[in-house]
């Protein structure tokens, strides 16, 4: 068996085997075989992120129209990404520990595939008292009282000729007054658990001196029971689903051995799957519309993200049966661990993590919120499907070009690079107000997610020794403590001074950070120069003795 000659462009991944026909005249042919083990990682990612594609980009905007707040979805961001941080290296030992790699795998599938379903499933009933509060006037209709009524545009609208003999009539019915909205049960409860619907009153007031109508000073509560619900789902389900992705991760780095540097053409058939999942479903959705119950306004429908995100699930959960773990040196973990650990101390890795972890919050906020900006300024559901595939086509590309890069200009000023593009993508959203202006920005994605997170991968995989240990640090501080701090950040920051200041604020950051990183290396590169030169000199002093 012999390698592919390099004019066959053809993949390292083939093999190619030289057969002769029985003829001596025959030709020699080449049989290329596709690799089946990577096969199995690169169908896993595909459709894994496809998956993720079809549903997470318009989640938030699915919780916006269940009537959370910012401050809400901020929190449900970040114990996710909390839980996620917390429960992955514990499920990584386990499962190192019991050799159930692909058991402790296909049960995050399988909890994934069923928390992110339960989010679908909203109980009759659990409205946010947003919904209510935004549809209650209070109507001062006589000198000693009032009496608050929901929808009651049509009683105030009437025209009165005379102030002195003003006659409210009750003879409405209880649909008429309360409309017909589904979680009516729950709504009236808040009023009284004896109220009789078909009941006609009568009152008359002679004397009325003014007719004034307000809405309800009461206070909206965060704490609503369908949030409780959400969080509840969501812990439960990230517990057991949180280590899918490492597992995923070890499973492809073990089949690649040697070539692990081809990890990033394995990993970037998610970008693929996640950039045309989230295109074809986000604009197949944008003309299927539903009434919202609370708003009476025309909602889009995004019940069949749900369901497209269970097929690819159940998909990639069968192809992850395809796996295969090596058993681990428990020895050698441990040791690794340690050196890892060790290797915190030291001031440059514990700044590289900060930077990473700023990065990872950087993210987080615009993968949270800048949907939700969006929709706020008008857009269509169109452009969220066609922003997704910028996004995805840019990082598909900076993928591929990675290696040179890096090669080209090294780590730092990747990770220079990278956060200068997110301070001019936070001062353009925070000042850009047409929507579809949104769209060029957004190709330099690429350089603030996968040109930076190859910088990172590749930075620590240059610590012999550590480097394993050093890669799960990453992915804690990046898409777990960051991730989470960018949803809980951005949500307190939305919800106080509005998405446009968030963003503004965000890119401020972005820039101090940078300009903090660049003095911060020139200075440990000229302390690390001076003192390889000062060992230098002191090797030559002990050679002349």
């Amino acid at each position: 068996m012999e390698k592919c000659p390099k004019d066959s462009k053809m993949s390292s991944e083939r093999l190619c085997v030289n057969d002769e026909e029985g003829d001596e005249n025959s030709k020699h042919r080449f049989d290329c075989k596709i690799n089946r083990k990577r096969l199995v990682s690169k169908l896993f990612y595909l459709f894994y992120f496809s998956a993720f594609g079809s549903l997470w980009p318009y989640l938030s905007l699915y919780f916006k129209q269940l009537f959370l707040s910012p401050r809400q979805l901020g929190i449900l961001v970040a114990v996710r990404s909390l839980v996620q941080f917390v429960f992955t290296p514990v499920w990584g030992a386990l499962a190192d520990r019991f050799n159930k790699s692909k058991f402790v795998l296909l049960l995050g599938l399988s909890a994934w595939l069923l928390s992110t379903f339960s989010l679908a499933i909203i109980p009759i009933g659990e409205q946010p008292k947003a919904c209510y509060e935004m549809n209650s006037l209070s109507l001062s209709l006589f000198q000693n009282g009032s009496t608050t009524l929901t929808n009651f545009t049509e009683v105030i609208s009437r025209n009165h000729q005379s102030k002195d003999e003003i006659v409210h009539d009750h003879t409405r019915s209880y649909e008429s007054i309360f409309g017909t909205s589904k979680y009516l049960p729950w709504a009236l409860s808040f009023f009284s658990n004896d109220y009789e619907p078909e009941k006609s009153t009568k009152l008359k007031e002679d004397t009325f001196p003014n007719l004034q109508y307000y809405p309800s000073p009461e206070k909206i509560s965060d704490s609503s029971r369908l949030f409780i619900f959400m969080v509840c789902v969501i812990v439960i389900g990230q517990i057991f689903a949180s280590p899918t992705q490492c597992l995923a991760d070890t499973a492809t780095l073990q089949i690649l051995a040697e070539d692990s540097r081809e990890y990033g053409k394995q990993a970037f058939w998610g970008s693929v799957g996640y950039g045309m999942t989230a295109f074809i479903v986000g604009t197949s959705i944008s003309g299927r519309r539903t009434p919202n119950p609370c708003s009476k306004e025309m909602d889009i429908n995004y019940i069949p993200c749900f369901y497209v995100f269970g097929v690819f699930m159940v998909t990639a959960l069968i192809v992850a049966s395809r796996f295969k773990f090596k058993p681990v040196d428990h020895t050698q973990c441990k040791e690794t661990a340690i050196g890892g650990l060790r290797v915190l101390k030291k001031f440059d890795y514990a700044f590289f993590l900060f930077i990473v972890f700023f990065c990872g919050t950087a993210f987080g906020f615009i993968q949270t919120f800048l949907f939700w900006h969006l929709r706020e300024l008008g857009a269509q559901q169109i452009l969220f499907g066609l922003i997704i595939l910028s996004n995805s086509t840019a990082e598909v590309v900076v993928y591929l070009l990675s290696e040179r890069l890096l090669r080209n200009i090294g780590h730092f000023r990747v990770m220079y690079l990278g956060l200068l593009c997110y301070a001019l993508r936070f001062f353009y959203y925070s000042y850009c107000s047409r929507p579809w202006l949104f769209l060029p920005i957004e190709f330099i994605q690429g350089v603030t997610t996968a040109a930076v997170w190859s910088s990172f991968v590749s930075h620590v995989g240059a610590e012999p020794g550590v480097a394993t240990t050093l890669q799960g640090l990453v992915n804690g501080f990046y898409t777990g403590l960051g991730y989470a701090s960018g949803g809980l950040l951005g949500g307190v920051m939305v919800h106080e001074f509005g998405t446009s200041t968030a963003f503004l604020v965000f890119g401020e950051l972005s820039l101090i950070v940078l300009f903090v990183f660049i003095i911060v290396n020139n200075v440990r590169q000229t302390e690390k120069s001076s003192d390889i030169t000062f060992k230098t000199v002191s090797k030559a002093d002990e050679f002349e003795e």
